[in-house]
């Protein structure tokens, strides 16, 4: 289960990112997951609040953005929503197709609470 080692990278780059910017608490983490970045967005997220909860950032809440692929024919300018990585131009029927969308894997955003914000 590979997204239990993300989960991990993410707590980790987490971290980093909160020391880096000497933040406060954190609340919420945003992860953008593209249906076809191979990860299993539901595994991720469960997988990732288990390691916040077990972690200083415990009570912080995980928040998934999922992006729908979308392809784009080289040939013909055809975009369209492919359902693999190497599916054809609906239109044409070209292989020359390009991803713009749909394989990213990426920490959108943290939510952080400074002494500054608390009342």
């Amino acid at each position: 289960m590979h997204e239990l080692s993300l989960a991990c990278s993410v707590v980790e780059l987490v971290g980093c990112e909160m020391h880096r910017h000497g933040a406060g608490t954190l609340r919420s983490v945003e992860v953008t997951v593209g249906e076809l970045s191979g990860v299993d967005s539901e595994a991720f997220a469960f997988s990732l609040q288990m390691v916040l909860d077990r972690s200083a950032y415990a009570g912080a809440r995980v928040s998934l953005t999922r992006v729908t692929p979308r392809a784009r024919c080289t040939l013909c300018g055809t975009c369209f929503e492919p359902t693999s990585l190497y599916m054809p131009c609906p239109q044409c029927g070209s292989h020359a197709t390009r991803l713009v969308a749909g394989q990213e894997f990426r920490l959108a955003s943290l939510t952080v609470e400074t002494d500054e914000d608390k009342p």
